[in-house]
């Protein structure tokens, strides 16, 4: 949808002459200390997927809203070129785009949420939410019916006659998403929308923007400095230092195998029982065996790696899987009878549910349901402490990378 190529942003008089110093290898220190020019984006391409939330997160100063800002032009490159993907016209270099064509890929194609709402005071509710289709013409009859149906889809259907002043910071928020999404621009630009919200707020306005967007499948680019946040709502998430990209990865990926130190301390302190899956964890499993650590369970697969049958000190199992179990209370004692299934995209917060209804190891089986390997409790433990997956290398040990 949008593929980013080099773009870099230097802030200065003739922040060209530093591109030398940066195509040298020199940082952001280095090229301030020399030129007294900033260095904002460094050299970041990436490619924005139709359908994704791409969340791009960073300390303040590591230039993630200098760069989404470049992506509409409010703020121009200094080099690099963007393109968008026009379902009418293709590929359009949109760092070519002439001013008038510039502000029709806005009005059209690209809507943005700002940090601070920035909604007109003067205006009603449902006026703000349709101002962007006024602004693309659209006739006064079918813009108050779309913006009506925007404001619906953000539970804000009876307020549309409300001032913004009568509205709380969160449902103020919503009014801008509803602009966003009124205008139906296949792209929106969030620049950290949620970060002046009280935390319960955010935390409903996250799970607010999840629901739309399985309804409507919007690509966005979103920008945060919460990294919980991030790995709530990406399907990809870049963390930014010094303007550039330091590693682009699934919130998983990231989690479990951050490249560098700056990205391990960045994940330090994350919840990852949300984000790691159980085949990220599993320890390997083939054949009639028994389990270390379990010296009375065996197991028995077919030819073809599918759970034949289990035994656990000579008696027959139960078997089921962990989905089934998950919203039920958990019994006064956990099972020693109970031998529980899950897939390979079950999070750990479900593996430890299910650790409450039963003491034996979890099998953890793939798309064609074969048994690829098991979780038990050190191993969990060890997973939710560490955040590591058991291949996982040091973070001293990778290099950079850039996507």
């Amino acid at each position: 949808m949008i593929r980013a190529e080099d773009i870099t942003k230097l802030f200065g008089r003739d922040p060209a002459a530093a591109l030398p110093l940066l195509e040298a290898g020199k940082g952001k220190q280095a090229i301030q200390a020399e030129t007294r020019k900033i260095l904002g984006v460094s050299r970041v391409s990436f490619d924005l997927r139709p359908g994704e939330i791409f969340v791009i997160m960073g300390l303040s100063g590591s230039g993630k809203s200098t760069l989404i800002r470049c992506i509409n032009r409010l703020i121009e490159p200094t080099a690099g070129r963007l393109f968008f993907q026009d379902p009418s016209q293709g590929e359009v270099e949109i760092t070519g785009l002439s001013p008038e064509r510039l502000r029709m890929l806005r009005k059209h194609h690209m809507s943005m949420v700002f940090q601070h709402f920035a909604l007109f005071p003067h205006l009603s509710v449902l006026a703000n939410a349709t101002y962007g289709l006024e602004v693309q013409g659209v006739a006064r009859d079918e813009r108050q019916r779309r913006g009506q149906e925007m404001l619906e889809l953000v539970g804000l259907g009876d307020w549309a006659s409300a001032s913004p002043a009568e509205l709380s910071g969160g449902m103020q928020q919503r009014v801008g998403l509803a602009r966003a999404l009124a205008t139906e621009a296949e792209v929106l630009l969030m620049d950290e929308p949620f970060s002046a919200l009280d935390p319960l707020i955010k935390v409903n306005m996250q799970q607010e923007l999840m629901r739309i967007q399985a309804r409507l499948s919007r690509t966005i680019l979103f920008i945060t400095h919460d990294l919980d946040e991030a790995m709530r709502i990406g399907d990809r998430i870049a963390i930014m230092e010094d303007g550039a990209f330091v590693q682009v990865g699934t919130p998983e990926e990231i989690l479990v195998n951050p490249r560098t130190e700056y990205v391990a301390r960045f994940v330090e302190h994350a919840d990852p029982t949300g984000v790691i899956t159980a085949g990220t964890i599993a320890r390997p499993l083939a054949g009639h065996r028994r389990v270390d650590g379990y010296p009375g369970l065996e197991i028995e697969l077919d030819e073809q790696g599918r759970l034949r049958g289990a035994r656990h000190e000579g008696r027959a199992l139960r078997t089921g899987f962990l989905d089934s179990l998950v919203d039920e209370p958990p019994p006064a004692t956990r099972h020693a009878d109970r031998l529980l299934q899950c897939d390979t995209h079950t999070s750990l917060r479900h593996v430890l549910r299910g650790r409450l209804h039963s003491t034996l190891p979890v099998l953890v089986l793939d798309d064609q349901g074969r048994v690829g390997g098991l979780i038990d409790e050190p191993l969990l433990i060890t997973a939710i402490l560490d955040k590591r997956g058991p291949d996982a290398a040091s973070p001293a040990t990778r290099e950079v990378i850039h996507e």
